[in-house]
């Protein structure tokens, strides 16, 4: 048996040209992934020297090794703050094209009749209503904040001196009949009627502003209340659906009671007046001009702070108000779809004033703002900078001036104000325009400007369409999506269209708002197109969207007509990383470590649970098809294994049976040979010892005879005398004696002879046993061949050959070692051909050896970074349209889970500049057996496997033929010119080559971290709290 595999000649070139290669860093297998290993030694001598330098690795695999460990293998996300406290999924995760208006009246309904339970109990007990969950009155006096600042925020410090005259805080807690003394609620709901306190939540205060001037708008938001027992309730629209708040009428004040220390009472108390307590309320806490945040300028009115609480309430203090954007806000007032509007993007200015500007207030809500962009802290001809601006109304007067009317939230007399062309006072006004117009000068925080100078003056606008159409439907999924480092294009969602509608596309991800202090380290921003089924090339798609600067909660899409089809959606979320905030892990640990009770942890808490409630259903879909796909993987791993395992051994096997068979052919063949050998030579040797014997009995015959006629001479002279005859006897018989005696030494000295060969003979065979034995054991498997009836036949004729002359030598011993240079080499070849020479997947290696030296310190550099990055995004879907058949699904591409169950990749955009700066490469083509020819859609919470929709490239060139041949008839039922007919082909043989180009060039080289075996489950998608003032909002 050989005792190592041959080397093939022509195997050692390419070896070394591998070796050449891994030099630089560049290999096939895994090797070039990881440094060489080193055996673990456990010698406790080495560990008392000095550590040894490492060797430097080759650049590439130091690459390798970086990106192996700057992302998680599957991200992962914390889709429970408080996991002993499950919140229950949706009834429904997969909501149904149904109404607007459906949702709305389930909320409305649910929320009336709880309000109503709660006035029954009231009135039963004799007591106004106190909210429990959001008791003001309470979290004041007891210094705790809660209903004021989010978790971790201390933008309210309540814990200050109360004698303090600062008006950064409030003061008290008053309910709204000891505040008003003739309260109103929604009396008059008018635009103008709304004022910012101290908070900087201008972009809601303005969305109430513009949503005043929707009929019915606001007491569309209130859907129950009793203003005698003190409860309200209001509905808002929350991350695709309908919500309600219910707060009682306890209200912030500015300045303290007066049974708290405070300057003001103090002062009266120094002035002679009959009941300074009485005149203290009466001018410090009277009107709305005594709340501390939002008010209306009517001082009996109170639905602006009434709703203001309720919103806060919903997002779980007022701090998270702070910072917003108008479309947000209208949004969650309306219902309806915010789209961002740059007024340098914008294509068509008439366009724009006639089809969306002046249908205001009907069809759409307008918010704009200045300066966000740039960092604007200061003012522009009286225009506020970072503040947010509601458009009140659009109009053309007779003169074919376009004038935009326009308020500021902050509700003070000229301040904020437009002061150019048109402002209160200029000289463009006259009786007539200002008939025309309605407008009176000096209307608090109302001014109109030009068409033109709005455009020139605001640079960001927030467009808001209203369902006022009572058919238009919404359909949704929630989803949660794996977010690389390295963005990338993933086919999500599937749409079939019944017929052609008008089509609205939304791609939303959670609002943090309603956690903020759970928002983690990661913000997102997201991007999706739509494709026909089937082309899901770059340059195939029908329509994407275009990121938001500002407004990251959603983006939109809105297109007039669709035609009927099915239609795929590609995702794309960019995700980014900000280390100055804590995990999420890391708050709750911060907020847990003194292990007392943290009612605002519990709060927000419960709101990231069912905020992230949505996701649950798909990453546990996505978790079992995984689990599933991994059993598969492993089972067919372990089948091929045990397959090469099995093959190995029939190959091996089959060859120690060959092997055997030629090693015992041969050994047959010598022992033939030797046998022959052996009986020719016993045969010459019994020819000799046959002759010999005739010699000497020959010689002793012609003695015999020489001796006898002796005799006979001797006794024909012997004397007559008898004396002399008996001496002549007697010497006879002597000599007989001696004759004897001499043959008995010779028969002795042949016996001595004979022994001395015999240990001689004995080693001799002794030697060939032990060298056939080990000729026997290294032909693997051989069975061993021991001859003891021939060593017991070469024993009696040893015996029979003592008294015989001394054999000759015995012939050498059968040896079988150098029978392998006649082995089946090629067996050997196909046995040894499918031997892995990368290096292994490690198992479980033992622990190495504790060192004890205080001296050695990490050498990677990677103890000091931060966690590797785990992004995972929440994110929902909503396809509003007019077709009741419509179908949303949730894709899962393939039945492999092609990237880890995140969707099929697809190519990065078409004006993407990396992508267009390869030149001409070769297009990716993956082998029939590979490509995916199924996909996973979830439909009502199950998976079901589909056949996937291929258009191939022959179907591409038909349907372009066709547009050609049509584009073809046109121009001749046109002109019927045959140059330009000419002309025509030719152009459209341009096109047809431009439509079957390769578009591989688009598509994105992966990085290390996209082939993460993994992709499920990070982060939330947030506007920093202290990020910058363009991310935050309008402060106000």
């Amino acid at each position: 048996m050989p005792s190592r595999r041959p080397t093939s000649p022509t195997a050692r070139p390419a070896a070394a040209a591998r070796r050449d290669l891994t030099a630089f860093g560049y290999s096939s297998s895994s090797e070039s992934d990881e440094a060489p290993r080193k055996s673990n030694t456990n010698n406790n001598s080495n560990q008392n020297q000095k550590k040894k330098k490492k060797r430097k690795i080759p650049p590439q695999q130091s690459i390798n090794k970086i990106w192996r460990r700057f992302a998680s293998k599957q991200p992962t996300k914390a889709l429970a703050i408080l996991p002993f406290d499950p919140v229950p999924l949706p009834s429904t995760p997969e909501r149904p094209n149904e109404l607007l208006c459906a949702g709305y009246e389930r909320a409305r309904e649910e929320c009336s009749r709880k309000v109503k339970k709660i006035i029954q109990e009231c009135r039963r007990v004799n007591m106004r209503y106190r909210d429990p969950g959001f008791d003001l009155d309470w979290d004041l006096k007891m210094v705790k904040g809660n209903c004021l600042n989010y978790l971790g925020s201390n933008k309210f410090d309540i814990s200050g001196p109360r004698l303090s005259s600062s008006t950064a805080v409030p003061k008290a807690v008053k309910r709204v009949h000891e505040i008003f003394e003739k309260p109103t609620f929604m009396k008059d709901c008018g635009a103008g009627d709304v004022k910012q306190g101290a908070l900087g939540n201008c972009w809601f205060i303005a969305s109430l502003s513009a949503l005043a001037n929707v009929e019915d708008g606001i007491k569309r938001v209130c859907v129950e209340y009793d203003t005698r027992i003190g409860i309200y309730g209001f509905v808002f629209y929350r991350d695709g659906e309908w919500i309600y708040s219910i707060v009682d009428d306890k209200l912030y004040l500015t300045s303290p009671n007066w049974d708290s220390p405070s300057m003001q009472r103090d002062l009266l108390n120094q002035l002679d007046r009959d009941h300074p307590e009485r005149v203290y309320r009466k001018t410090y806490q009277t009107g709305s001009k005594a709340l501390f945040f939002g008010q209306n300028k009517g001082q009996n009115e109170t639905w602006v702070p009434l709703i203001e609480k309720a919103y806060a309430k919903a997002h779980g203090d007022y701090a998270s108000l702070s910072g917003g954007w108008i479309g947000e806000g209208l949004e969650d007032l309306s219902g309806g779809v915010t789209t961002e509007l740059l007024a340098s993007d914008i294509l068509d200015l008439d366009g724009f004033w006639e089809n969306e500007l002046c249908k205001v207030n009907t069809e759409f809500l307008f918010g704009c703002s200045t300066g966000l962009l740039d960092g604007g802290y200061g003012e522009r001809n009286g225009i506020r900078e970072g503040h947010a601006y509601v458009v009140m109304d659009a109009r053309t007067l007779k003169t074919g001036e376009r004038l935009v009317k326009l308020r500021n939230p902050w509700g003070k007399t000229r301040k904020g104000i437009w002061e150019g062309a048109w402002s209160d006072g200029s000289k463009e006004w006259n009786r007539e325009v200002k008939e025309e117009l309605n407008h009176e000068f000096g209307e608090d925080s109302v001014f109109w400007i030009t068409y033109e100078d709005l455009l020139e003056k605001y640079q960001h606008f927030d467009r808001t369409r209203l369902f006022r159409d009572p058919d238009w439907r919404c359909c949704q999924r929630w989803i949660g999506v794996e977010v690389p480092w390295k963005p990338q294009w993933n086919e999500k969602f599937h749409i079939k269209l019944t017929k052609e509608s008008p089509l609205i596309l939304v791609l939303q991800q959670l609002d943090n708002r309603y956690y903020k202090g759970l928002h983690g380290q990661y913000n997102f921003r997201l991007h999706f197109r739509v494709h026909e089924q089937g082309r899901p090339d770059a340059e195939d798609y029908i329509v994407r969207s275009h990121g938001n600067y500002l407004m990251d909660r959603s983006i939109s899409i809105e297109l007039p007509s669709m035609e009927p089809g099915n239609y795929s959606v590609w995702v794309s979320v960019v995700g980014e990383r900000d280390t100055d905030f804590p995990s999420i892990e890391d708050v709750v640990k911060r907020e847990c470590r003194k292990r007392v009770e943290n009612e605002k942890l519990a709060q927000v808490g419960y709101a990231y649970d069912l905020a992230h409630s949505k996701g649950v259903a798909h990453l546990e879909q996505v978790g079992k098809l995984r689990k599933t796909q991994n059993h598969k993987k492993a089972s067919a791993s372990r089948m091929a294994e045990r397959r090469k395992l099995w093959e190995k051994r029939h190959i091996n096997r089959d060859i120690n049976k060959k092997q055997q068979k030629k090693n015992q052919e041969k050994r047959d063949r010598r022992r033939e040979a030797d046998a022959a050998e052996k009986k020719k030579k016993e045969e010459a040797d019994a020819a000799a010892k046959r002759a010999k014997e005739d010699a000497e009995a020959a010689e002793r015959k012609k003695k015999e005879e020489a001796e006898e006629a002796e005799r006979k001479k001797k006794e024909e002279e012997k004397p007559r005398d008898a004396a002399v005859q008996t001496d002549k006897q007697e010497s006879g018989e002597h000599k007989g004696v001696q004759t004897d005696s001499g043959d008995k030494g010779s028969t002795d000295s042949s016996e001595a002879a004979t022994d001395e060969t015999k240990p001689e003979e004995k080693s001799d065979q002794n030697t060939e046993q032990k060298v056939e034995e080990k000729a026997e054991k290294k032909s693997d498997g051989a069975a061993p061949v021991t001859d003891n009836a021939a060593g017991d036949e070469k024993k009696g004729e040893a015996k029979e050959e003592k008294k015989d002359a001394a054999p000759a030598p015995s012939p050498p011993a059968y040896d079988s070692e150098c029978d392998s240079s006649d082995s089946p080499v090629e067996d050997w070849e196909l046995m040894y051909s499918s031997d892995d020479m990368s290096k292994k997947p490690r198992m479980a290696a033992p622990p190495p050896p504790a060192n004890n030296n205080d001296a050695v310190v990490e050498s990677d550099g990677e103890s000091a970074l931060p966690d590797p990055w785990n992004a995972v995004c929440i994110v929902g879907f909503r396809v509003y349209s007019k077709d009741e058949d419509l179908q949303l699904h949730i894709v899962m591409e393939g039945g492999e889970l092609s990237e880890n169950g995140m969707g099929e990749k697809g190519a990065a955009d078409i004006d993407n500049a990396q992508a267009n700066a390869g030149g001409e490469r070769m297009e990716k083509k993956a082998d029939s057996d590979k490509k995916v020819t199924d996909e996973v859609e979830i439909i009502d919470g199950d998976a079901v496997v589909k056949q996937k929709v291929v258009v191939d490239d022959g179907e591409q060139r038909r349907d372009a033929d066709a547009e050609t041949k049509v584009e073809k008839a046109d121009g001749q039922a046109k002109d019927g010119d045959k140059d330009q007919e000419k002309h025509a082909e030719s152009g459209s043989d341009d096109k047809d080559d431009a439509d079957s180009a390769d578009s591989a060039d688009c598509t994105p080289i992966n990085t290390p971290d996209s082939t993460m075996d993994g992709g499920n489950i990070d982060c939330t998608p947030q506007s920093r709290p202290n990020r910058s003032s363009t991310s935050e909002g309008h402060r106000g």
